[in-house]
């Protein structure tokens, strides 16, 4: 595609592009990310029915703040059916401070008994966006007193807030635990 040249050097376009918001990302898991439940059993459709649920009740939202982002399902085998679906929810904490919580259901694979496989992935976030869409707010005064008040006095606020949105995802992993807990001890017969 580029040849011997290497990819194009756009730093200067880039420079003269003025910053219209800052966005600081911070994993609620951090170092980890992200964490992963795997399970194979019966009803795994079951699964794949609660994960909105799971995400409002975690997360303690309603319904108009989760969405399905992705729906994937392979049915050329007639003997098993491949499925990707991935789920978030965002919650408000302030003006600036939101959490995203997604759960993402990767490798799934459904028999026509009903029993399967998933691997069940959790990666929650916090996301903090300031402002600097107005002419007034990229002025490099603004942009030094922005970063004296957020590291004076939003950061201990932002840190309370990625203990929150830690305590909402271990809920929402606890939860789907229990489902799956749920899940292997019940007893399925064939009608």
């Amino acid at each position: 595609m580029y040849r011997d040249e290497g990819p194009p050097d756009i730093s200067k376009e880039l420079s003269k592009i003025p910053v219209v918001k800052i966005i600081e990302d911070m994993d609620c898991f951090s170092p980890r990310r992200t964490i992963t439940l795997k399970y194979t059993g019966p009803d795994i459709r079951k699964i794949v029915n609660s994960v909105r649920g799971i995400i409002m009740k975690g997360m303690r939202i309603t319904g108009q703040h989760t969405f399905l982002d992705e729906y994937y399902v392979d049915v050329t085998d007639p003997n098993k059916k491949i499925f990707h679906v991935f789920w978030h929810g965002d919650r408000d904490f302030d003006m600036r401070t939101e959490m995203y919580g997604y759960i993402r259901l990767k490798q799934g694979l459904i028999y026509p008994d009903g029993s399967g496989s998933v691997e069940i992935e959790f990666t929650p976030k916090v996301i903090t966006e300031w402002d600097r869409g107005s002419i007034l707010k990229r002025n490099p005064i603004y942009k030094l007193l922005l970063k004296i008040y957020g590291y004076t006095f939003y950061d201990n606020r932002r840190r309370r807030y990625i203990e929150e949105c830690k305590g909402y995802a271990e809920d929402m992993i606890r939860r789907m635990r229990d489902l799956l807990k749920l899940m292997e001890s019940a007893k399925y017969e064939k009608a």
